[in-house]
């Protein structure tokens, strides 16, 4: 994998390189409205790791520019009238999105090249499911209401996307497949509110803030409680709420900058601390109708990021690092996981 970590490192000169440029170009701005944003991120342990725990993730995904009424995106009418009418997303000068992504998400045990089953480890699992995210926000806060469906298991062809890039990439075959979670629909509701708790202006165009995050989720995904905190500093900061999300939220909710005008050439740093309160995960409890691979864990969990962003033009470029806390006793006595993210985000007028 020394070609893909070369590639990050390539990447994270551009993001740094950029600063000067953003700080000496504060006056170009980009004044039309956004019709709306295609992202794409990737999510792998190899990238500042080892091909364990957590070990890859992809979303791929659209979020909408700024919407008078839910019915004006696409969205089921019936689904969009029910919106308008929730007090929780409509009050004065607030913005109304809606998103939709498709994520790919792939969890396995420590010894990948064991073809017996692990015990104390967690199970193998492919998760494949589509997000739907309705939101709204205004100068100080942000609510993001997301349903995730899809499908965990062999349908969610797991073994054979790990299988494939290994074969691109000339690493060993997965050989532990065969224990993996079996297959189960996915049904689950997400909630997150984030909250602009101070703002900082500083000389030479330089900005700050603090953004508070609180956030549940309801299904057999995932359910659990998660409270958090995150600062930014840097030129041309969007006055947005682009803080990484609970555990898998939908990425896109914080994207929408509050103003119409945004700063053409723009960089700045993050970094953001939470926990989580996990009741049920279907990657460490394991199927939730018939018995499977599952691991003992604590319900307790910490995560810290940090990361960088950098604006040119219409392209958003996010390079980040998350270390988490591991709460199963594992085999190799693991009690912090790290893996990379690296997200690209095209708005067009």
């Amino acid at each position: 994998m020394t070609w893909l970590k070369y590639a990050i490192h390539v990447t994270l000169l551009v993001l740094f390189s950029t600063a000067v440029w953003a700080n000496s170009s504060q006056d170009e701005k980009l004044k039309s409205d956004i019709s709306g944003t295609w992202f794409f991120s990737i999510d792998n342990d190899l990238l500042v790791s080892s091909d364990d725990d957590y070990t890859s993730g992809v979303q791929v995904g659209w979020v909408s520019g700024y919407l008078n009424s839910y019915g004006e995106g696409p969205i089921p009418n019936g689904l969009a009238e029910k919106l308008d009418d929730f007090a929780f997303l409509t009050g004065q000068n607030r913005q109304k999105f809606i998103s939709h992504s498709l994520s790919h998400r792939i969890f396995t045990p420590g010894e990948i090249e064991v073809s017996e089953y692990i015990e104390g480890d967690i199970p193998y699992i492919g998760l494949l499911f589509a997000t739907l995210t309705a939101g709204a926000q205004d100068q100080t806060t942000m609510d993001a209401f997301s349903f995730h469906y899809g499908v965990a298991g062999p349908a969610a062809l797991g073994e054979q996307a790990q299988n494939g890039i290994h074969s691109v990439i000339g690493s060993p075959q997965v050989k532990g497949w065969k224990h993996q979670v079996q297959n189960e629909i996915l049904l689950n509701l997400n909630y997150e509110h984030r909250r602009r708790l101070a703002s900082f202006n500083f000389s030479s165009g330089l900005k700050a803030d603090v953004l508070g995050q609180v956030g549940g989720t309801l299904g057999n995904l995932i359910s659990m409680a998660t409270i958090g905190v995150g600062g930014r500093i840097g030129w041309g900061l969007a006055d947005d709420y682009a803080i990484p999300p609970q555990f898998f939220g939908e990425e896109s909710i914080g994207s929408r900058p509050y103003s119409k005008t945004r700063e053409n050439n723009a960089f700045w740093l993050f970094a953001l601390v939470n926990s989580s309160y996990i009741n049920n995960a279907i990657f460490w409890d394991g199927n939730t109708f018939r018995d499977s691979a599952s691991v003992d864990y604590s319900p307790m969990i910490g995560r810290l990021y940090v990361g960088a962003v950098t604006q040119l033009d219409h392209w958003k470029i996010t390079f980040s690092v998350t270390k988490t806390t591991v709460p199963w006793d594992n085999p190799d006595n693991k009690v912090i996981q790290t893996y990379g993210r690296l997200s690209f985000g095209y708005a067009y007028n």
